[in-house]
């Protein structure tokens, strides 16, 4: 419906002030708003240290951190799920980063898409990663710290290590949970069948804590583990100094010294 527009004389006030406007500025609707509801005092300090313990606790389980049971913090998770959707595996053709990126960010990750990208650009390079997850085709960066190249040149797939991660998701192994919309769901953890944290290490620094794991030798960090089963089998326990006989010690990917200060 539509209505007429009539003209009408402004006139001031009889004190001479301004006429009255006819619509409230936002700034005393917005103070109408908040004057009708109901007000709760609340200590700054209380209310504060709630705040910053929901965002601490967000970034120590949805972000900085790796799970033990995996070994991987949740972007590199759902990276590697998409691309395992995707059908990436280690025996198909290699498809644009940039696909793999637009995937996650749009399913599982609202986040920006440039730190998807370096998340799958660290995985994929073989002088950060002791068993690399991602196969790359095209400049994923150097060791003398030259950047990759820009995620519409450059493609990638899984790698054999990663199957191993990711093998038994349609066996009911893990559970799932809503991705952030409710569109869709992904795993909590993947049904990693390789000690990944052990061997891979990582590193990340969360609020009010940081983690820093070195990689290790993946035969040695495998056997180990089949000491471990083993003596749990036979109802025995195997402390840390018999383990550490078969893990002697961090295993670099660009192989290193160590230097005693004795």
């Amino acid at each position: 419906m539509a209505s007429r527009k009539t003209k009408t004389k402004k006139t001031s006030g009889s004190d001479g002030s301004p006429p009255a406007k006819g619509r409230r500025s936002k700034a005393s609707a917005q103070a109408e708003l908040y004057s009708s509801a109901p007000a709760e005092l609340v200590p700054l300090h209380e209310i504060t240290q709630t705040r910053y313990l929901n965002y601490a606790l967000s970034v120590i389980t949805s972000r900085a951190l790796p799970d033990v049971r995996d070994g991987l913090k949740p972007v590199q998770r759902r990276i590697l799920y998409t691309m395992w959707q995707q059908r990436l595996t280690a025996d198909a053709k290699h498809r644009k980063c940039a696909k793999v990126v637009g995937d996650v960010m749009g399913n599982f990750h609202p986040h920006g898409d440039s730190s998807i990208y370096d998340a799958l650009v660290r995985i994929a390079q073989p002088f950060n990663m002791r068993v690399m997850l991602v196969d790359g085709s095209g400049n994923f960066g150097s060791l003398d710290g030259d950047p990759a190249a820009a995620m519409r040149y450059t493609e990638c797939r899984l790698t054999p290590p990663a199957g191993e991660l990711l093998g038994e998701l349609g066996q009911s192994t893990v559970h799932f949970r809503p991705n952030y919309d409710g569109t869709r769901t992904e795993p909590v953890v993947l049904p990693a069948k390789l000690p990944n944290l052990l061997i891979n290490g990582a590193s990340g620094i969360a609020v009010g804590m940081a983690t820093n794991i070195p990689p290790h030798n993946p035969e040695e960090v495998l056997t180990a583990s089949l000491r471990l089963l083993d003596a749990l089998v036979a109802g025995k326990e195997l402390s840390v100094r018999e383990l550490c006989r078969t893990i002697k010690g961090p295993d670099f990917p660009t192989g290193g010294q160590l230097v005693s200060s004795s």
